[in-house]
Formats: C-alpha cells, structure tokens, sequence
C-alpha cells in the first residue's frame, strides 16, 4: 500500500494539537482551499493533515477514505512514564467504553507500524528518557473502512507539550510517509503485557512485522471470529501467529484457534 497518507489531529488533545502545528510550522504542510469541519485542510506532496473537534478515539466517519490514517495522539497511563507508542484499535471485548464497536477490530496496516517504530527507534538518542515501545489493539475507532495507526506521546501534560518528543514523532512520522516499505513477514501477536518489549523488539529487530496484538489480559475474549477479524482486518495478508510464550496462560486454546485459522506459530 503506497498511496496516500491522512494525518489526522484533534483540537482536544494538546499532544495532538503539537504535533499538527509543529508539521505545519516546520515541515511544509500548506492549507488548502478545501475544508474538513469548517477547518483548512493541510497538504505536503500528497499527504494531507486535517484537524477534529472529536476526540480521536470517537471519530468513526471523517469523510475522507485515504488508503490509511495516522492519529496523532496523546497517550494515558496512570504510571505517567515517558512513552512514545504505536498500536491499532480495536475492542476484543464486549466493552467499549474508549470508543468504537463491542467485538470489532479496527483495520491495519502492519508495515506502516513497523516502518514507523524503526525509525522512532533510529532517533532514540534525541529523547533517553521516553519508552519505545509498541501497545496492543485496543480503544477505538474500530470501523473505519481503512488503516488507523495510533502514534502517541505520553504520559503526562508536561510530556504532551515536550517540543522534544513532539519534534521526534514528528520527524518519525514524516520518514515513514517518505518511505514505508512491505515486510517480508506479516503476523498478529498473542500474548504478553500491555507494553510489550518483546513484540516491539520482534518489529525492529526483525523482517516481521504485526497488525492486531492481543494481549494476556484479552486472551479470554480470543475466539474463531476475533481471530478471523485479527486476519481479514489488514491490509496485507496475516500468515504467521506469533506467540509471547512465557506470557500466554491459555497456551493450547490460543494455539488450536490460530493453527485452525491456517496461521503458522512462531514463538518468542
């Protein structure tokens, strides 16, 4: 998928509203004569920025269909440590209290992801103190009818106004645009905690790249259609499971459904 990029920002979210004015202010995005929400749209070669009085996790339908959707984001935790993250949504739940649809996954575009944490990781001297790290799916929006890659700042106000951490995933974001390429191996992820070293490394370090990611916490709600959704749901074709070993309780169930949906296992 090489087509055209939506960078999506929302006026409630200051972390989200940094980085849009940094990308306007320092890497070339130029209004347009067209409008989203009675706002300019903004434009670099054939990416376009639009800005959203929605909070971004309830934003089901912004008109545009672009081949796939970033979400400059802030991120939440209650811990507040430094993180810079990437995910996509999606409820493996009946609960959707952060947005989009009980039970459904968002769409993913599991290069777009893994091309972006390569290159946040290659600007990792620029910001010591912040986590790198990949979050599975969870929150919405969910029914977009392409990709939507979450890249968030967080955990704190004090993190969401860093001009640091904002030059960085600003900078992150405009490369992958620039430049994101097909891995050579499309998966989803089982297994693990909410902020998975082990996943992230895998997207890295290695020729994998992963859509949906359910962690330990959501395994209980893993059925034959979740994982069929965990399959169809990408816009590459998903052909490996890759299972945090140590971190799956439920290791034979999860494994049945996912050699059942003719995924191969991979173990990490």
């Amino acid at each position: 998928m090489t087509g055209k990029l939506l960078l999506v920002s929302s006026n409630r979210d200051p972390a989200s509203r940094n980085m849009a004015q940094h990308l306007i202010e320092n890497y070339g995005f130029k209004e347009t004569s067209e409008q989203f929400e009675d706002s300019p749209i903004y434009q670099k070669d054939g990416t376009r920025l639009i800005r959203t009085e929605k909070e971004l996790l309830h934003l089901n339908d912004p008109e545009l269909k672009p081949e796939a959707y970033i979400f400059l984001s802030r991120h939440r935790s209650e811990s507040q440590i430094p993180t810079l993250t990437a995910h996509f949504p999606g409820n493996f739940s009946d609960d959707a209290s952060y947005g989009g649809n009980p039970r459904e996954l968002g769409y993913t575009y599991p290069s777009l992801h893994r091309t972006y944490l390569k290159n946040l990781e290659q600007l990792r001297d620029r910001v010591p103190e912040y986590k790198i790290v990949t979050e599975p799916t969870h929150h919405g929006p969910t029914s977009l009818p392409t990709p939507v890659l979450f890249v968030e700042i967080g955990s704190s106000e004090e993190r969401w106004n860093d001009p640091v951490a904002v030059e960085t995933v600003c900078e992150a974001v405009v490369k992958t645009i620039r430049n994101h390429s097909p891995a050579e191996k499309i998966a989803v992820g089982f297994g693990g905690t909410h902020y998975s070293e082990k996943f992230t490394q895998l997207v890295v370090e290695s020729s994998y790249a992963l859509g949906a990611i359910a962690p330990k916490y959501a395994l209980q709600h893993i059925n034959h259609p979740i994982i069929n959704q965990m399959k169809s749901r990408s816009s590459e074709q998903i052909t490996c499971a890759v299972i945090d070993w140590k971190g799956v309780n439920d290791r034979h169930r999860i494994i049945s459904l996912a050699e059942e949906a003719g995924l191969e296992i991979i173990k990490v």
